[in-house]
């Protein structure tokens, strides 16, 4: 294989990674009934504690590698939602997170979760 191509197989491996945020406001799209990205902002501030220029910048990179859309400063009323390839994504991330069992924050819930006798 030429370094060209190699180089281009490399490129498009480092695209389909995402970070551990990209993958927080993958799943958190469409959990509840927030429909707009500035609602969605709002929302991922509060209950996580990220700055709305954070959430931004994230819901951008991600619109940018095709993965969500949502409505830009001309476009009114379009709703925040993931694209298929997103929905692929975020398919394949549970598929990997099942393979490798129980998280470090399932397993600091657990205990949480038991009952009382």
């Amino acid at each position: 294989m030429s370094q060209m191509a190699y180089r281009r197989v490399e490129l498009e491996l480092d695209k389909s990674k995402l970070s551990d945020r990209e993958l927080l406001v993958i799943s958190e799209i469409g959990s509840d009934m927030i429909d707009s990205a500035s609602k969605f902002v709002d929302y991922m501030s509060d209950v996580f504690g990220f700055s709305k220029s954070s959430v931004w910048y994230t819901l951008n990179r991600l619109k940018e590698r095709g993965l969500l859309d949502f409505a830009s400063r001309l476009e009114v009323g379009k709703p925040l939602m993931l694209t298929g390839s997103g929905r692929q994504r975020m398919s394949a991330y549970a598929q990997e997170r099942h393979a490798r069992g129980p998280s470090i924050y399932s397993e600091i819930q657990a205990p949480a979760a038991v009952s009382r006798r």
